[in-house]
């Protein structure tokens, strides 16, 4: 779907629907579309728009006008109104008019304008929002469907038109959808990638798939083969990696503005383990299936680059490196077997208790990696690692473990503006013990209680002193089973891209490595 603007100038808007606010108990917050669909004022229907949340009605006027149809979007009370609560009544609305046929819907941006001091919220956040939710909101995996397909399924809308009376769109507007189109597609080619079943996305095609944003963007990419992964004496990630047929890769993408080449970079880790069958420790059999999305960290990092490759104002931002270890995890005659003893990347030995706890042996040695090949003004990793996190937070709240309070301040920032649940949790020293070995420096798992605790802990070992570090837990929401309006398809959601994009755009970092 194109997302373009029109500007009337006093003219005619033109839409086969254009989208209406009200909350609830009041009129609709679009004078300027009552001027252009003067007919909305005596629709029979518009006395049953009541606001409440998640309401939606389908104004009809005379079929040869400009703007034939209006659709009213219930807010709920105005009292509480959300951003969450707009996104949603977006792509609850362009889902509607997917199933209509509608080709075009626009939206006045003077209806925005109203919002603006309902959600103490600036006007270009609300355009690059309702932007965002529109391109979300339409998603839907249908890449692996053959002979299956309905013929006529709906298509989407091909437009999505900000309708505005001045002559030309501001900057700002512009930048500001711009950036919405932007972090969508981010999100979006996330999702392909966590939904791709593991027989289509391995870790040679999640490699291809770096290795294309590289040339598309200008970033530089580098990918390490299983020759080279044990050459640099990444022992950790090779014990996961040995009992797959498929091979294992490292990918390194960096996106550095002309002139920041010395500049101590961001570096953003995420796990990759494409289908996680629990290795020896195998895993229950039902709904194993959903394994193929373990790999969230990673789409997350890829999804933010792609994010990035579209933003106009991509070269403002900081150096950045995303590493993604990527690998199965399967059982056979090859596979680590618990209580197997191995040397990572940082020298330090780990004794394996359990080959289901696979994702923080990935992420050690990359997060080693990061420290021996550079100075990083932080280091972010992100995975789906812990059930326990998903029993402390639920399947919708991301775990945030860190000792640096800007860090932390900075990620609970974006999740707020993005509207996603990130929440912090303890890394108490007193659990380290936990992690003790008989025979080993750490063993991989601790006590069944605390155990996102553990996890985060153990990563905490191989960060070195005067490293900044935090480590985001999406356990639960990067892979859904419960459709959302933003996520109106189960499977994964793309979590973690925005909340990348509002990282690179805020924390501050030091301007020479």
């Amino acid at each position: 779907m194109d997302i373009n603007f029109h500007n009337a100038s006093g003219g005619e808007w033109r839409a086969d629907c254009s989208l209406a606010f009200i909350f609830e108990g009041e009129r609709p917050v679009s004078p300027v579309l009552f001027e252009q669909a003067p007919w909305m004022e005596i629709s029979p229907a518009l006395r049953d728009a009541a606001g409440k949340k998640e309401e939606m009605t389908l104004l009809h006027g005379h079929p040869e006008l400009s703007l034939p149809r209006v659709l009213v979007l219930g807010l709920g009370k105005k009292a509480d109104a959300s951003l969450q609560t707009l996104r949603l009544a977006v792509a609850k609305a362009l889902q509607y008019c997917r199933t209509k046929g509608f080709q075009s819907v626009g939206l006045p941006v003077e209806g925005l304008l109203s919002l603006t001091e309902a959600y103490s919220a600036p006007l270009e956040l609300l355009v690059k929002e309702v932007v965002l939710s529109a391109l979300v909101g339409l998603y839907s995996c249908e890449s692996y469907r053959g002979t299956g397909k309905k013929e006529n399924s709906p298509e989407d809308p091909r437009r999505f038109t900000l309708l505005l009376s001045e002559k030309h769109t501001p900057d700002t507007i512009h930048r500001a959808a711009r950036e919405g189109e932007a972090e969508a597609a981010g999100i979006v080619f996330a999702r392909e990638l966590i939904n791709g079943p593991a027989n289509h996305i391995t870790p040679t095609v999640l490699a291809e798939k770096a290795s294309e944003l590289a040339r598309t963007h200008t970033f530089s990419c580098t990918v390490l083969k299983p020759e080279q992964i044990r050459a640099l004496g990444m022992g950790a990630f090779w014990a996961v990696a040995q009992g797959a047929k498929e091979e294992p890769r490292f990918i390194i993408l960096e996106h550095c503005p002309k002139g920041k080449e010395q500049d101590a970079p961001l570096v953003f880790i995420g796990k990759g383990l494409t289908f996680d069958t629990g290795g020896i420790s195998l895993k229950p059999a039902a709904k194993m299936h959903e394994m193929k999305g373990d790999m969230g960290g990673a789409a997350a990092v890829l999804g933010f680059f792609k994010a990035l490759g579209a933003l106009a104002n991509a070269d403002e931002l900081p150096r950045v490196i995303g590493l993604i270890p990527t690998t199965e995890n399967m059982p056979g005659g090859h596979a680590t077997r618990p209580g197997d003893t191995v040397t990572t990347l940082s020298g330090q030995t780990v004794e394996i208790l359990n080959t289901d706890a696979e994702g923080r042996l990935i992420l050690c040695d990359a997060i080693t990696y990061a420290q021996k090949e550079w100075k990083p003004a932080a280091i972010v990793d992100i995975a789906t690692l812990t059930g326990a996190c998903v029993i402390a937070l639920g399947d919708l709240g991301a775990g945030v473990f860190t000792k640096d309070k800007e860090l932390r301040r900075c990620v609970l920032d974006a999740a707020e503006t993005t509207g996603e649940l990130y929440w912090p949790l303890p890394l108490w020293d007193d659990y380290d013990a936990n992690l003790k070995s008989d025979v080993a420096d750490i063993a991989n798992i601790g006590p069944r209680e605390g155990g996102a605790i553990h996890a985060a802990l153990f990563l905490q070992r191989f960060v070195e002193k005067n490293t900044r570090w935090m480590h985001l837990d999406i356990a639960g929401p990067g892979y859904v089973v419960k459709p959302t309006a933003l996520s109106p398809v189960p499977g994964g959601t793309g979590t973690g891209v925005r909340i990348f994009c509002e990282l690179a755009r805020k924390l501050k970092v030091k301007n020479t490595a």
